[in-house]
């Protein structure tokens, strides 16, 4: 569920917030390595993810042959809590949109302004198509990169290479487009995120870094 068209420097794109210079990215460390989960991966049902605490895999159920595997980083506040959620919630609504034909229209709680028209658009995408999809998506690698005053930058990786675009019928379309098969479907999102007066975060602005930009490489397991 890649937003907006690519991802030409890193930096924070949340109004009112300065990124700097370019940092590198590197899920799991200087190693390269992927985060670990831990060995009690859960399933949720009907399609909420946990409450964030520790590091660990969780699988949620978007729909009835669709789901969302989320691999959640340790060693973040509440605050960056929140907003790592904010990104997950939105991703997995997204697909419960389209899921729904429509009509689960929360996913546009969590974002506004060109994120709120993209989000829209790339859902209407599916739906104009008479298409859904099936499989796992997988997020992994997630972070707040930076935080300023009310601004943060939210990366994740994701990879939607579990994922079978479906007709009306609910069979898989005849030819898969793109981005259902590496390297395309692996790639880097980033998501900039607003805190509002009501204390939530909401994304007001998608990129994503595509192979073969380095950032989508270094998402490669």
């Amino acid at each position: 569920m890649r937003m907006r068209v690519a991802l030409a420097a890193v930096a924070l794109l949340a109004t009112g917030c300065s990124a700097g210079a370019e940092r590198p990215f590197t899920p799991g460390g200087a190693s390269g390595a992927a985060p670990s989960a831990s060995s009690g991966a859960g399933v949720v049902t009907p399609g909420a993810p946990k409450a964030l605490s520790t590091a660990g895999a969780e699988t949620v159920d978007v729909a009835p042959g669709l789901s969302v595997s989320i691999e959640w980083p340790a060693g973040l506040d509440s605050s960056r809590q929140a907003m790592v959620r904010a990104f997950t919630d939105g991703y997995v609504g997204a697909w419960r949109a389209v899921t729904t034909g429509g009509e689960d229209k929360s996913y546009l709680d969590g974002v506004e302004d060109q994120a709120a028209r993209d989000a829209y658009t790339w859902v209407r995408g599916f739906l104009n198509r008479g298409q859904s999809a099936t499989g796992t998506a997988k997020l992994y690698a997630l972070r707040v990169a930076s935080v300023v005053g009310r601004g943060a930058e939210v990366d994740a990786c994701v990879d939607e290479s579990g994922l079978q675009v479906t007709g009306t019928g609910g069979s898989p379309v005849a030819t898969q487009p793109s981005w259902t098969r590496p390297p395309a479907a692996i790639y880097l999102q980033v998501a900039a995120l607003r805190k509002g007066d009501d204390g939530a975060w909401r994304t007001k602005a998608f990129m994503h870094a595509a192979y073969p930009h380095q950032r989508a490489k270094e998402c490669r397991r």
